[in-house]
């Protein structure tokens, strides 16, 4: 029966993913800058400031303000120019964060979140913000 459910486990990974708390999450991201990839190709940068704030930018963007707060097992992201928030189930990855929109299925291909010693550069008017 014990091998049955390892070669479950291994069969199917995402089953053994834990989502991050709330907790953990600004633990691994808090005053770091973090980049978000899909695919292989970086799409945005965000850096992680005290108070659960954040500072989003999409490549070739303008900065924005905004915060993230825990829904349940979703972490959610609110910017200043969205009313609507963004969600995500956030699970470890070796030295990296999985992270999965709300709603996307479990073999999906997950976002791949991970710290850059490059600080966010903000052009236009958030630049020294």
């Amino acid at each position: 029966m014990r091998s049955l459910l390892l070669s479950l486990i291994l069969a199917n990974p995402a089953s053994a993913e834990t989502p991050l708390t709330a907790e953990a999450f600004d633990a691994l991201t808090q005053g770091r800058t973090m980049t978000w990839a899909e695919f292989g190709q970086v799409y945005g940068v965000e850096a992680y400031l005290p108070g659960r704030r954040v500072r989003w930018m999409l490549v070739g963007g303008d900065c924005k303000l905004g915060h993230w707060y825990p829904d349940g097992a979703l972490i959610c992201f609110r910017y200043e120019d969205d009313p609507e928030p963004d969600c995500w189930t956030i699970t470890e990855a070796g030295p990296a964060l999985h992270a999965r929109a709300a709603g996307t299925a479990a073999d999906a291909a997950p976002v791949v979140v991970e710290e850059t010693a490059e600080p966010l550069a903000c052009p236009g008017p958030e630049v020294g913000a």
